[in-house]
C-alpha cells in the first residue's frame, strides 16, 4: 500500500452481529470501491460493521508491530533477541543504522486504520436520516469511537515521524489521490484535540459486557485518557505559549479518569456488591488510589504477582482503560506480534526465539538478597531494590547476559513463596529454570494495552511536576484554574504540586513493592526530593519501571527532549545500547530530527510533496562497520 492511492484501505467487513465479533478473523472482506455506497449505508448494522473494522484493523500484526517497534524497540529498554534477523530491518534499527529503505519505516497499517475511521465519519450521519433505529445517541457514540481510534493512530504517527500527511477525508475509489504534503506534527495534535474535545462525553461510561466492551471499546474514560496524553505531548513543546494551560488541561483530564475509577472501586466495595477483587489496601488507605494488589496478603509473598496476572495475563482488568483485545481459539485473531517479538510457543509447543530481548545494560549486576534500599541512581539501573515485582515480571535475569522479556508473554507468573520477611527471594528474582513458561500458540491472546490507570496517574504526576517547574520562576504565574483531586484542596504552589505528584508516584511504586510498606528504606523519600530535576527523574524512572515493554519508553524520552529543547538526556539514555557504534550515532543525536523516523524511501518516490527528514539521507552511511 502507498500514500498515492490508498485503494480502499477502508475495507468493509460483512455485517457483524455484535461487537463481541471484534476478534473474529473469519469474515468476508469487500473493498469499499466495489460496494455501491448508496446501497450499503442503509441501516445501523451497516454502520456498526465498519466501526468494528476500525477496531479489528488495530489487531493487525503490522499495526501492533509498528507500535511496539516505534515506541519501545528504539528505546534503551530493548536490544537484539536470538532471532533478530526474523524481523527485517530490526537488527539495523537496534544498531542505530536506521535508513529510509528500512521496512520498519512503513506506516501503511496506521493509514489503513485511519481510513476506516474516516469512512465511518463521512457516511454514518446519512444513515441516521434513513434508519429510525439508528438514533442520535448511536451516531454520537460511533463518531466518538471513530475519532478516538483515528486520533490514536495519527498521534502514534506524529510521535514517530513528527510531520506526516494528514487528512480527514476517506479514500473511496481508485481515482482519489492521497498525495499530501506532510503537515507539522504540532498542528496535527492541535486538530486532534479540537476534534476530540466536543465528543469526549459521547461514549457511555460503562457497557454491560465488561470484558468484551469496556476495555476493548472506547469508553468515556478512554476519551479523557487520550486527551490527557495529547495535552501532555503538546505542552512539551518548549516554545509553546500555552504550556501552562495545556499541562493544566492534562491534569483535569487525568482527574476525570482517576475519579471515575475511584468511584467504580467504591461502588464495587459497597455492601452486597456481587464482585470483589483483591485491591492493595495499603495503597488505598495511604495514597487514595484503587490499584490491584500484587500480593493477596502483603508482606507474605503469597500468590504474587497477582496484579501482573490480571493486567497482562488475563487482560480486561479493572485497571485497563483501553486495550487491543485478542481471544483464543482456532478461528480468532491472536497476538502473534508479542509471541514473535518477546517470546511464545509455536503450534508444536516449542519456544519461539524472539526478535527482541531486554537491554543488557538495564540490570548489569544481579541484585543481591540484601538490596533493599531504594536509590534513584541511574538510567542504566531502574531497579535498585529486590522487592520490586516488576524486576521479575518484566524480564528474566540471565548470568549469560541475555534478558528474556516476560511481560505479556506469560499468562500466569507464579513466583512461588520464597524469600524472607516478605521480600522476593534472589532465587525468585533470577529463576534457575532456563526457559520461561511462555504462552502456548493457542493462547497467544496477550492484550496490547493502549491506556491503563497507572499510566494516567503518572501522566498526571508528570504534568504536575512540569507545572511546578513553570511556577518556580521569577514570573510566578498563576494556574489557569483550580485543580482538585478527590480529598485534596486546590493547589497553586510548586511545593503542593510536587507533594501531589509524589503521592501519585508512591502509589504506583508501593503497589509493586508490597514489602516496602514495612521496610521504609525500600521506597523513595519525599525529603530527598528537593528540585525540579529530582522529581522529573523520579517520574521518568517510575514510568520506565511501570510501563516497560508497552510501547511508551521511547516516546517518553522524546517528550522530555521536546520540553528541554535539546537531545542531551535523550542521547545519554539511548546511545548506550548501540555499543561500538554509539559514538557515530551520537553525532546524529545532536539533531532534534534524529529522534523521529525517516520516511520510507518508496513513499518519497510516490509522494513528491514529502521531504525526507534531514537527519537521514540516501547517501549518508553514518555508521561504518
Amino acid at each position: 500500500m502507498n500514500m498515492k492511492k490508498i485503494r480502499n484501505t477502508a475495507i468493509l467487513f460483512s455485517a457483524l452481529a455484535s461487537l463481541s465479533a471484534f476478534t473474529s478473523c473469519d469474515l468476508e472482506l469487500l473493498p469499499l470501491n466495489e460496494v455501491v455506497l448508496e446501497n450499503f449505508w442503509e441501516n445501523k448494522a451497516d454502520v456498526q460493521s465498519v466501526v468494528n473494522s476500525c477496531y479489528s484493523s488495530m489487531q493487525d500484526n503490522s499495526y501492533v508491530t509498528q507500535t511496539l517497534v516505534w515506541g519501545e524497540c528504539r528505546s534503551d529498554n530493548i536490544t537484539s533477541g536470538e532471532n533478530v534477523t526474523g524481523l527485517s530491518g530490526l537488527q539495523q534499527l537496534l544498531k542505530g543504522q536506521l535508513k529510509p529503505t528500512n521496512s520498519l519505516c512503513d506506516w501503511s497499517a496506521m493509514y489503513v486504520n485511519i481510513n476506516y475511521c474516516n469512512t465511518v465519519l463521512k457516511y454514518a450521519p446519512q444513515v441516521k436520516a434513513d434508519d429510525p433505529n439508528f438514533t442520535l445517541s448511536d451516531l454520537q457514540i460511533v463518531q466518538a469511537e471513530a475519532k478516538a481510534i483515528r486520533a490514536i493512530s495519527y498521534f502514534t504517527l506524529v510521535k514517530t515521524f513528527n510531520n506526516v500527511p494528514f487528512s480527514f477525508e476517506p479514500s473511496v475509489d481508485d481515482n482519489q489521490d492521497y498525495v499530501y504534503p506532510a503537515s507539522p506534527g504540532d498542528s496535527i495534535i492541535d486538530v486532534l484535540i479540537a476534534d476530540i474535545e466536543p465528543v469526549k462525553d459521547y461514549p457511555p461510561k460503562y457497557y454491560s459486557d465488561e470484558f468484551a466492551k469496556n476495555t476493548g471499546r472506547i469508553t468515556r474514560k478512554a476519551m479523557y485518557a487520550l486527551l490527557a496524553d495529547l495535552y501532555l505531548w503538546r505542552a512539551s513543546d518548549k516554545n509553546f505559549p500555552k504550556q501552562q494551560e495545556y499541562y493544566q488541561k492534562a491534569v483535569e483530564c487525568c482527574d476525570y479518569v482517576i475519579n471515575y475509577m475511584i468511584g467504580e472501586y467504591e461502588a464495587e466495595h459497597s455492601e452486597g456488591h456481587w464482585r470483589k477483587r483483591d485491591f492493595d489496601k495499603y495503597v488505598w488507605q495511604h495514597y487514595g488510589y484503587p490499584l490491584l494488589a500484587e500480593e493477596v496478603n502483603p508482606g507474605t509473598n503469597n500468590g504474587g504477582p497477582q496484579a501482573y496476572n490480571a493486567i497482562f495475563g488475563t487482560g480486561g482488568s479493572f485497571e485497563s482503560i483501553f486495550e487491543i483485545t485478542f481471544t483464543s481459539g482456532n478461528d480468532y485473531v491472536k497476538n502473534t506480534t508479542i509471541a514473535n517479538m518477546y517470546g511464545g510457543k509455536n503450534e508444536q509447543g516449542r519456544s519461539i526465539s524472539p526478535y527482541a530481548s531486554a537491554s543488557d545494560n538495564m540490570m548489569p549486576d544481579k541484585l543481591s538478597k540484601s538490596a533493599t534500599t531504594y536509590s534513584q541512581a541511574t538510567e542504566a539501573n531502574p531497579f535498585s531494590v529486590i522487592t520490586d515485582y516488576r524486576s521479575i515480571t518484566n524480564f528474566q535475569y540471565d548470568d549469560n547476559g541475555k534478558y528474556p522479556i516476560l511481560k505479556f508473554t506469560l499468562s500466569n507468573s507464579n513466583l512461588g513463596s520464597g524469600g524472607t520477611s516478605g521480600k522476593v527471594a534472589a532465587s525468585d528474582w533470577a529463576p534457575s529454570s532456563g526457559t520461561p513458561n511462555y504462552r502456548d500458540a493457542k493462547d497467544n491472546i496477550a492484550p496490547f494495552i493502549i491506556y491503563r490507570l497507572t499510566d494516567v496517574m503518572l501522566m498526571r504526576a508528570e504534568a504536575e511536576i512540569c507545572l511546578a517547574g513553570l511556577l518556580n520562576t521569577d514570573a510566578k504565574p498563576k494556574l489557569y484554574a483550580e485543580t482538585r483531586r478527590k480529598g485534596s484542596d486546590c493547589f497553586g504552589s510548586d511545593s503542593l504540586l510536587y507533594d501531589d505528584a509524589f503521592n501519585l508516584i508512591m502509589a504506583v511504586y508501593m503497589r509493586s513493592n508490597p514489602s516496602a510498606q514495612t521496610v521504609p528504606s525500600a521506597a523513595p523519600k519525599r525529603a530527598n526530593m528537593t528540585t525540579y530535576d529530582d522529581f522529573i527523574t523520579l517520574v521518568e524512572l517510575e514510568r520506565r519501571r511501570e510501563l516497560m515493554f508497552e510501547g511508551k519508553r521511547y516516546f517518553d524520552l522524546v517528550r522530555r527532549a521536546r520540553r528541554e529543547g535539546n537531545t542531551s538526556h535523550f542521547a545519554t539514555s539511548v546511545s548506550a545500547k548501540y555499543g561500538e557504534a554509539s559514538r557515530a550515532v551520537l553525532i546524529k543525536m545532536s539533531m532534534m530530527e534524529f529522534m523521529y523516523m525517516p520516511y520510507l524511501k518508496q513513499q518519497c518516490k510516490i509522494n513528491p510533496y514529502l521531504r525526507q527528514n534531514e537527519a537521514y539521507s540516501e547517501e549518508d552511511d553514518y555508521v561504518k562497520n
